[in-house]
Parts: structure tokens; sequence; C-alpha cells
């Protein structure tokens, strides 16, 4: 079967490479050819120096699709030439990620991450796609967007709060499905196989929110803990901590592998300590906008290594890092998300949704 599929694809960001390799290398694994639709977000205007400090990783990110995601489309840069385009696929998937965030696709079309470009009788569905959001806030876009649902096979949503969004919004029957990331059960043919021997004493710290007062309590942590506070991506010096400033994929991959103990805002890094059985602490990046985070780990029984104000991080981060996981019972739960997964997947393959 031949599929097309419409997710932020060329986002210089570790989250959004990944949960769109790993989808494509599912449907691949499952016999299908994949194309992903060439439009991408326009990109946020920085300060000149922070430009230029994007360009390197930029090159990183690059060169991984170039490795692992080379089946792109011709590219499209506006709605139209998307509408005048020849839909010849079998079906079309829109998803994973925040797709259905207009606070983040406002930047482009926010209708076209629900196919407003497609014409009717085109399959397609929703695979893992993410409001980003605990209630529908887009309240001029609530008629169209329930118009375009209306049109999918089927809507695979990534949260439960987007399972009650559908629903009551919209009038939706959506299922709550996996985040492609977790549907693979290897990552090595990236960031090579596990060595025990590469184990660090390294406290590993990924955001992009600068809280001062968070970066001092983590510092004095692991500094009481004997640990190496390791900042991932940051372009400023932060006290106490050392810094990994461009990083490949594989790189960023096994700095969370091989870390003691991670302390992340991000989604997807919180799905790699998972996949990694590491210890971590979640971290929320706004106020109302760890869904994500909290979603997935009250299914996986790991709702206590969720941290929501920083007041609390000291004595999250101790409880952590004395507490043993046990990651055999996770990783059952992860297999029967997933494989609930696949299901849907397949039976929108064959036509049966």
């Amino acid at each position: 079967m031949k599929i097309s599929l419409l997710t932020f694809s060329k986002e210089s960001n570790f989250g959004a490479n990944l949960q769109c390799y790993a989808l494509c290398k599912t449907l691949q694994n499952m016999g299908h050819q994949v194309d992903i639709i060439d439009i991408q977000l326009p990109q946020i205007t920085f300060s000149w120096y922070t430009t230029l400090f994007q360009i390197p990783q930029d090159f990183l990110f690059f060169l991984f699709r170039k490795k692992y995601l080379n089946f792109f489309t011709k590219k499209y840069k506006t709605t139209a030439e998307l509408q005048n385009g020849q839909y010849k696929s079998d079906l079309y998937i829109v998803g994973s990620d925040q797709v259905w965030n207009p606070d983040i696709t406002k930047r482009l079309d926010p209708l076209i991450y629900f196919f407003s470009f497609l014409p009717d009788g085109v399959r397609r569905i929703s695979y893992a796609a993410s409001f980003g959001k605990e209630s529908w806030q887009s309240l001029t876009l609530t008629d169209k967007v329930k118009m375009l649902l209306h049109k999918f096979n089927a809507v695979g949503v990534r949260e439960q709060t987007g399972v009650s969004i559908c629903k009551d919004t919209f009038g939706i029957d959506a299922r709550l499905v996996a985040d492609p990331t977790l549907l693979l059960s290897s990552y090595d043919d990236i960031c090579g196989k596990y060595n025990p021997q590469r184990e660090s004493n390294e406290l590993v710290y990924f955001s992009f929110v600068r809280n001062k007062e968070e970066q001092r309590v983590i510092a004095e942590f692991s500094k009481a803990n004997h640990l190496q506070a390791i900042a991932l991506r940051s372009n400023r010096s932060i006290p106490g901590f050392k810094q990994r400033v461009y990083m490949s994929v594989a790189e960023w991959l096994n700095s969370i592998r091989y870390a003691k103990i991670v302390v992340t805002f991000s989604f997807h890094c919180m799905v790699f300590c998972i996949l990694f059985h590491k210890k971590f602490v979640a971290i929320p990046a706004k106020s109302g906008r760890a869904t994500r985070q909290e979603g997935l780990l009250e299914q996986l029984g790991l709702s206590d290594h969720f941290c929501k104000d920083s007041s609390d991080l000291y004595k999250t981060m101790e409880y952590v890092l004395h507490k043993d996981i046990d990651y055999t019972v996770v990783d059952m739960k992860i297999k029967e998300l997933g494989e609930d997964s696949l299901d849907f997947l397949r039976e929108a393959c064959s036509c049966r949704i």
C-alpha cells in the first residue's frame, strides 16, 4: 500500500525528527511504501545570535533526514499548492506530534493538518495526533475542524484529553494510541548497540526554557550527589553545568541512554528515558501544557516521576535517584499499548476502518 504522511518532518527538534522516523519505520516494517508530504511550518524569527547558533544543529538534523528519511514528496510552499496537488496514495496519515495544536500550526494554516486540501473520498486517518492542551480553545476554527474530522475514516490521538476533545467538541469517537516512538523495539540502527561500559555518572538536563531557579536546584543536587550536571543543547553558560551544544540525533539519544538520571520538560526525551530504562524526572514547560507527559506517565504507572512545581524538584530528584523502577512491568504496559496501536494501523491499512 502507498501511504503519505503529514507531520512536523523538518523541524529543528529531536522529538519531531524521531517521531517521524518511528512512524515511517513502523509502516515500512508492515510492508508499505511511505512518503512524507513536504510542507513545513515557517521558521520562527529569532535574534541573529540564536539564528547563527542554530545553523550547525540544523545541518546535523539534515544529515539525519538524508540518511533515515530520504523519501519526501516535492516541496509545497502554500495551501494553494497543496490543493492543486495530485493525490494518488491509498491512505493519508496525519500525525504524530502536536499537529492539532493551532498555537503551533497557525504559522502555516491549522486546517492543513486536518487534511483540508484532500479531495472528498480519499482515505485518511490520524495517528497519535495531539492537541497539546487539555481543552479545545480555538473556537473560531471549531465548525471547520468538525466538518473536516467527519471526513476521516479513523481518528487516533495520543492523549486521553484528545479522546475527550474529539468526543465533546467535534462529536468524533477517537481511539487512544501510542506515540510512534513507543512502537519500535530498538533504536540501535541510529545510536549503536548498548555498551554497559559507557554508563556515566551524569545528570542530564534537557530544556529549552530558561529557569534559573530550576537550574540552581539541579546544580545543587548534582553536587550533593556527586553527579556531573550536563545541559543538552544550551547556548548559554549555566553555573554548575557542562554543556553539549551541537549534537547529532545519535549523540542526543546516547546522552539519555547512558545518563544516571535525566531531568526534562520534553515529551520525547521522557519517552526515551523510559525506553532506555533510565531514572528520570519530567517537568512541565508551561502551566497547562503537560497533558502529554502526565497522560503517558499515568498509563505506565510512573506518575510519581512528574514534578509540577520547581519547589518540589530537589525532593523529587532525590526520590527518583534512590528508587528502582520495575521496568519489566512498564515494558509489558508499553507492549500492550503498542499492540493495540499496531492493530489500529493494520485495520486502517486493510480498509477495515
